[in-house]
Parts: C-alpha cells; structure tokens; sequence
C-alpha cells in the first residue's frame, strides 16, 4: 500500500483501521471475557473500551473531530446510555450494526466529491495505471460512472451489514451474535470486493486511456 501525500493516512487504511478496533476487538474481547466467566452485558461493555480509546485519540491526534470519529462517539454513548437504561447486552450487540452503518453512510457521503473507490484504486495502484485513472477521473463521464458505481456497492454492503446485524442482535442467542456477525461481515466485504473488482475490469480498464506509444525505437530500428 503506498502512503497517502503528506504522510496522512489513506482513506481505504483508515477504514481498515476503524473497522478492526471498531468490530474485531470488541468481538475478540467478548469471547475472552466469556471464556473466563465474565457475564455477557460486562463483556460486551469492556468490548467498546477500544473503540472508545480510538475515538479519543483520534480527537486528540487530530485537534478536531472528523465525520467518522464523530460518528462513531455519537453511536458509542447513545448505545451506552441505552444499554444502561435496559440492561439489555442485546443494545450493546445492536451497536455494531450501527458501526457498519456508519462506514457506510462515510462513504456513500465521499459520492459528490471524491469516490471512496476513486481512493482505493489510487492507493493499490502506481505508476502508469495510477495516472491512467486520474485522467480518466478527469477526462471521462464513464468512467466517472463506474467509481460511483463501485462505492456505491461498497456503501450498500455495508448498510446491508448493518441492518442484518441488528436483526440478528434481538432474535439470536446472545453469545452466537458476536461470531456470526463477524463471519457475515467478512463475507459482505469479499463479496463487495469482488463485485467491485469484476465490475471495474469489465467497464472501468476499457475506459482507460492508452499508454503512450514508445517514440524511441532500439538500436537496430525493430
């Protein structure tokens, strides 16, 4: 992965980032909690400390707080104050839904301006390709077409997260949602990859303007 300019992270990181403390570490925190006796509505509120101790730092990091930090703190306290008022652990298991929903809603809201996918396809590519895609971004409706149309699978996947998440939060056993919110997650994210990927090599690369003839043939003139 090549570093953002000016040595900020890139977007596709931090979304990486965010949704490893944000829904691994409470999932991986749960079950070690479970494991040693820790009942569940305990374990599942030490499981948002990590997302909590993100949010901070990132306030502090940053000197303000950006859309997806402030985001997430308001679902964190809103989650907390619920679950304090129900004592329902199903509350806490509903926060993660509504973590999903706002990377979502993050990138859908990336669509006026600057694709999220557009952000993608510039931090794993390089050289050649990379400045192939910006003049395409730049020189090409279609091609523009099909960046929204990739973030707007990436969004909807995760909405999609989401709100399945929330179901299964209210009728599945509660020691079961953790694990197969997760699993379900990962195979959203493979799936909107995928979809992503077929889609921009089949409509996207076509787009692509051509690399630039060699004006400088070898010695013997082939």
């Amino acid at each position: 992965m090549n570093p953002a300019a000016g040595g900020e992270a890139s977007p596709q990181r931090e979304l990486v980032m965010s949704m490893l403390i944000n829904a691994v570490a409470p999932i991986a925190v749960f079950y070690g909690l479970r494991a040693a006796g820790v009942d569940q509505w305990t374990a599942l509120m030490l499981g948002l400390v990590a997302p909590a101790v993100k949010a901070v730092h990132s306030v502090i990091t940053k000197r303000r707080i950006d859309m997806l930090a402030g985001l997430i703190v308001t679902v964190l306290l809103l989650s907390v104050a619920l679950s304090f008022l129900t004592g329902s652990p199903r509350t806490l298991l509903a926060r993660d839904g509504w973590i999903t929903a706002v990377a979502g809603i993050w990138i859908l809201l990336t669509l006026p301006r600057t694709p999220y996918y557009l952000y993608a396809l510039r931090t794993f590519t390089g050289g050649t390709l990379r400045e192939q895609i910006n003049a395409a971004w730049r020189d090409t409706p279609a091609f523009r077409r099909v960046v929204h149309a990739g973030t707007m699978i990436w969004g909807s996947a995760l909405l999609l997260d989401a709100a399945s998440t929330v179901v299964l939060a209210y009728t599945m056993p509660v020691d079961s949602v953790p694990l197969i919110g997760a699993l379900k997650l990962v195979a959203l994210i493979i799936l909107a990859e995928v979809i992503g990927q077929v889609t921009f090599r089949r409509k996207g690369i076509p787009l692509l303007p051509a690399e630039p003839a060699d004006d400088n043939p070898d010695q013997d003139g082939r």
